[in-house]
């Protein structure tokens, strides 16, 4: 039987509407605080993590049914963390993140895709030149092309390394013309920088919002998936076993730095939208109808309050 919530999942309006609300959002939080033009590069960049969702959604066959619920579930996650929006190395490391998604699922059981693992590293390595921390990633990655993609072997690992070291190279050579190596220096030293374990000082009460109602999201999404994934073939399985494990690491280690809130947080949504999404649009009770809207009211609850909040900062 389908109900209200199944309507909406498969329109195809649906995402065209979360679109006009996240124009919305941006035009209230750009003058709101009173920087219209210095938000067109992070809402460019909100506008191709949007597009690469799309792109990862259709090409994976994420949903068993043709909806547009991952990336309207991206776009209502992100718009409700307003103060995430203005900062634009989180929204082209965040970029970065989903290209080398997107490329590492096309190597699925495939350890001679080195081409493919070659450029996913290399964005990680590019984004990694903004944000150093990203490099923490990697492990990760390797660790779930193995378990997940089934697509890790000494050839497509050494792929991946070339991909990191290349940005770096490239970057070293400069330094090298310069004489001057300080800048590679002061950015690798943010890796081993562990003053902020567990400092919450400056943990705002928009982040706290956004982090439960994302955890407790996620283990909604993650609880039924799992408990319904004989259903999905074995491949989306492994997919979202991927998102599983990155979602999770993601919200510890928010729990863990809270300083890294930010770019953080924006890992964690991505991960969480198809996760999300699987749940709303493939659930068909009364009382799975009945939180289809909650979520979507506290949701749209949260949005508003930050955007008071954000207005009432300036």
């Amino acid at each position: 039987m389908k109900r209200l919530q199944n309507r909406i999942a498969e329109s195809g309006i649906t995402l065209q509407i979360a679109i006009v609300y996240a124009v919305c959002v941006w035009t209230m939080a750009m003058f709101s605080s009173g920087t219209f033009h210095f938000l067109l590069p992070q809402l460019t960049c909100f506008v191709a993590s949007i597009y690469l969702l799309v792109e990862l959604s259709n090409s994976n066959a994420l949903l068993r049914i043709r909806s547009r619920m991952v990336s309207s579930t991206y776009i209502f996650l992100s718009c409700m963390y307003v103060g995430g929006l203005e900062t634009l190395l989180d929204s082209l490391t965040e970029v970065g993140f989903i290209v080398t998604v997107l490329l590492l699922f096309k190597t699925y059981q495939d350890n001679r895709a080195t081409g493919l693992t070659f450029y996913a590293f290399l964005s990680i390595g590019v984004s990694s030149l903004l944000f150093a921390p990203l490099l923490y990633l990697i492990p990760i990655l390797w660790i779930l092309m193995y378990t997940q993609l089934q697509s890790l072997n000494w050839r497509t690992l050494s792929a991946s390394l070339f991909g990191i070291i290349l940005p770096y190279w490239c970057v070293s050579l400069w330094l090298i013309f310069l004489q001057d190596y300080s800048p590679m220096t002061d950015h690798l030293s943010e890796l081993i920088d562990f003053q902020h374990l567990f400092d919450y000082s400056s943990v705002t009460t928009e982040q706290v919002l956004v982090y439960l109602f994302l955890l407790s999201l996620t283990i909604a999404g993650i609880t039924h998936f799992w408990y319904y994934s004989y259903e999905d073939k074995i491949r989306i399985r492994q997919l979202f076993g991927f998102f599983t494990f990155i979602v999770l690491i993601a919200l510890a280690g928010i729990a863990l730095i809270p300083l890294h809130f930010n770019w953080l947080i924006s890992i964690a949504i991505i991960c969480a939208s198809p996760i999300v999404a699987h749940f709303l649009t493939l659930t068909s009770s009364r009382a799975s109808n009945i939180a289809f809207f909650v979520i979507i009211s506290l949701c749209l609850l949260i949005t508003a309050i930050n955007l008071w909040m954000h207005f009432l900062s300036f």
